[in-house]
């Protein structure tokens, strides 16, 4: 039981499909310099809401697990070349979204 706490295999996995789905969204090399427009923006992050607070629900989320889900996230699309500053707007947004 003590080992499951610390299994956050789920939530790697889905931070991976996120980090894809935010790639696709908004390609790196087309975000060079310029903030996201919310308001263009707002039906695409959405989706990405719904599917976050979704998996929230059907998956008990510890700290430990947020953590490592919002970290491989930040990781994720600071290597897929997402500016620093989007980086940390994003896994501001995300973090309470996390809340079971």
């Amino acid at each position: 039981m003590i080992l499951d706490w610390f299994n956050a295999e789920e939530a790697v996995l889905f931070a991976h499909e996120i980090v894809r789905e935010v790639n696709r969204l908004f390609p790196p090399a087309e975000q060079k310099g310029k903030a996201i427009p919310a308001k263009e923006y707002q039906r695409k992050f959405d989706s990405l809401i719904v599917r976050v607070r979704t998996f929230s629900s059907k998956h008990r989320l510890n700290i430990y697990k947020k953590a490592k889900l919002l970290n491989t996230i930040k990781w994720e699309m600071k290597d897929a070349g997402h500016e620093e500053v989007i980086v940390n707007e994003f896994i501001s947004f995300l973090a309470p979204l996390l809340v079971n």
